[in-house]
């Protein structure tokens, strides 16, 4: 099944990293990171994440899958485990992860998740879809700086706000029952859906899904710079060597890597199959994704509050009066209301 970001080429863009953290840092707020009360998920949602949603439901089967997911309660097994097996974060418990969580979900205009904390890889992922929580692994807390680790919680809580979690779990169940041949059971019937498309189906979704959570990261944290530094961790961070990382080197690597395989047909292939086979996009392509989209307007727009909100959340910026329909300005404090409806 051809996808699209296999025919999307970003060599060209340029690589002006710290140009871009001026662009996006000089915003008119200098007393700390702006909320963005009721944001639409799409005001940030990525395209490709739009256009493999729409593909993924009109796989067959796709429909029976989760239903048969949801029927079996598979999310309430998980969370049995993490509550039994990790360390869950509050107000006494980690304080300081939890305060970054609270900020993050303050920002981003999220309910708040539970938090938990488990011993493990340079990982974490989000589960839960009719109670959300977000599993922090150790390895990865051993070498996120606190911007770092803002990134990667407003990472996990872009795939709440965007609703991912129903699809994202099923993508790593069904890409773990493929991978272990499983043939029995719940895992019979997962397997024979994803024969017939699923597993790629849900895969291929994942790796776009990942596009727009990596959006949600930057208008939590405001600063591009943590979250390349997240995604080159993720990649390859080594607690040795942090602070002989370049995170303009790393966005290198994709200029790269499209040089290879524009030179190399054998280079396109095996591209095309790491992506593939992929729950996530390439490291350095992913990182590119996320830098092409900060030369565009979208990102300082929405940070300066002109961006999609809920229905029904329009309200002033300063003063959270809620105004009526035809008014621009605030009546109580005179702010202009520069926000735009999905439906306006």
């Amino acid at each position: 099944m051809a996808e699209a970001d296999d025919i999307v080429n970003i060599r060209k863009l340029p690589v002006d990293f710290t140009k871009t953290i001026r662009q996006v840092a000089d915003r008119p707020e200098k007393s700390g990171r702006v909320r963005l009360p009721g944001l639409d998920p799409d005001a940030f949602r990525h395209p490709l994440d739009r256009r493999a949603t729409r593909t993924l439901q009109r796989i067959p089967g796709f429909d029976r899958a989760v239903a048969k997911y949801i029927e079996w309660g598979v999310e309430r097994g998980h969370y049995v485990e993490h509550t039994a097996s990790s360390v869950k974060v509050g107000p006494n418990q980690l304080p300081e992860i939890y305060a970054i969580l609270r900020e993050a979900c303050a920002i981003l205009d999220v309910p708040e998740p539970e938090l938990y904390v488990r011993r493990g890889p340079v990982d974490a992922y989000t589960a839960g879809h009719t109670r959300p929580y977000v599993v922090l692994f150790t390895d990865l807390l051993d070498i996120m700086d606190t911007d770092e680790l803002l990134a990667v919680i407003a990472h996990e809580l872009g795939h709440v706000k965007c609703g991912h979690i129903l699809y994202g779990t099923m993508a790593r169940i069904v890409g773990g029952a493929m991978g272990a041949g499983v043939a029995r059971g719940a895992g019979a019937v997962i397997g024979n859906a994803a024969s017939f498309g699923l597993g790629a189906g849900l895969a291929a979704w994942a790796r776009k899904a990942e596009l727009t959570a990596d959006r949600a990261a930057m208008l939590a944290v405001q600063d591009p710079g943590p979250c390349v530094r997240m995604m080159m961790k993720l990649a390859g961070g080594a607690a040795r060597w942090l602070d002989q990382m370049n995170p303009d080197a790393f966005l290198e690597q994709a200029r790269m890597l499209d040089d290879m395989v524009e030179q190399s047909p054998l280079a396109w292939l095996h591209r095309l199959r790491i992506r593939a086979t992929g729950t996530h996009p390439l490291a350095v392509e992913r990182a590119r994704y996320f830098d092409e989209w900060l030369h565009e307007d979208e990102p300082r727009k929405i940070l300066e509050g002109i961006y999609a909100v809920r229905a029904g959340s329009r309200h002033c910026l300063t003063c959270a009066t809620p105004p009526r329909p035809t008014e621009n300005f605030c009546a109580s404090c005179g702010t202009g209301l520069a926000v735009w409806t999905a439906a306006g």
